[in-house]
């Protein structure tokens, strides 16, 4: 696996990390709706870079 792909993995891993955090506060008694709002907004940042990533990778193996 190249360094590249290994960082991308990495970036989804840390998306699925601060999704479950985000899921934990939002179960809360009293959550912090600004707080989840925010680390759902960066979950959608990360996931967003590592599909960049990964279409990158396709269209680079299928111009071969």
């Amino acid at each position: 696996m190249k360094f590249d792909d290994q960082m991308a993995v990495k970036l989804l891993a840390h998306s699925v990390n601060q999704l479950g955090t985000a899921i934990t506060e939002s179960l809360c008694t009293t959550p912090d709706r600004r707080m989840v709002r925010l680390m759902v907004e960066r979950v959608k940042g990360d996931l967003d870079g590592f599909l960049e990533h990964y279409e990158a990778v396709e269209t680079e193996e299928k111009t071969g």
